[in-house]
């Protein structure tokens, strides 16, 4: 399987570009190239009319799906406590907070904390009958004791 060994190969580059650097069509090469083929435009099939069934088929069942939503009174015992989530609460609340008493030597900014405040509650809100109750408890916590603490800074 190996082959004679007759030299040095010689290797011939061929340039198969149609267009040279300034965008020009080369004078060497066919203004069409025939390894590409040419589709000619397709006329559209008349639509098929499907046969009438002599039953109707009965509609499916709607499944749940991820984006259903669970009616508020639900039962939460059924869904796993998400350390992510915690941490996502915790981390908003810090910064409203830092925000409402200005830590750090920085003033404070009561209407960004203030929008912080409201995504909380959007986001109370918007996850309502999805959380477990550990988390439903923290994120209704939370959004209370931040909104003592604005009263409080904001007479």
């Amino acid at each position: 399987m190996s082959e004679p060994d007759n030299g040095p190969r010689k290797i011939k580059v061929v340039d198969r570009r149609r267009f040279d650097e300034s965008g020009d069509l080369r004078p060497d090469r066919p203004s069409v190239a025939t390894s590409e083929p040419v589709s000619e435009p397709v006329e559209p099939a008349a639509p098929v009319a499907a046969p009438e069934p002599s039953q109707p088929a009965p509609a499916p069942e709607p499944t749940p799906g991820p984006t259903s939503r669970r009616p508020a009174g639900e039962d939460t015992a059924q869904h796993e406590t998400s350390p992510l989530f915690m941490d996502l609460i915790a981390g908003l609340a810090q910064q409203s907070e830092m925000l409402l008493t200005g830590a750090q030597g920085l003033p404070a900014q009561p209407a960004e904390a203030q929008r912080m405040i409201e995504y909380l509650a959007m986001l109370e809100t918007k996850t309502s009958g999805n959380l477990s109750a550990e988390e439903e408890r923290l994120l209704s916590g939370v959004i209370f004791q931040l909104r003592t603490l604005f009263v409080q800074h904001n007479p």
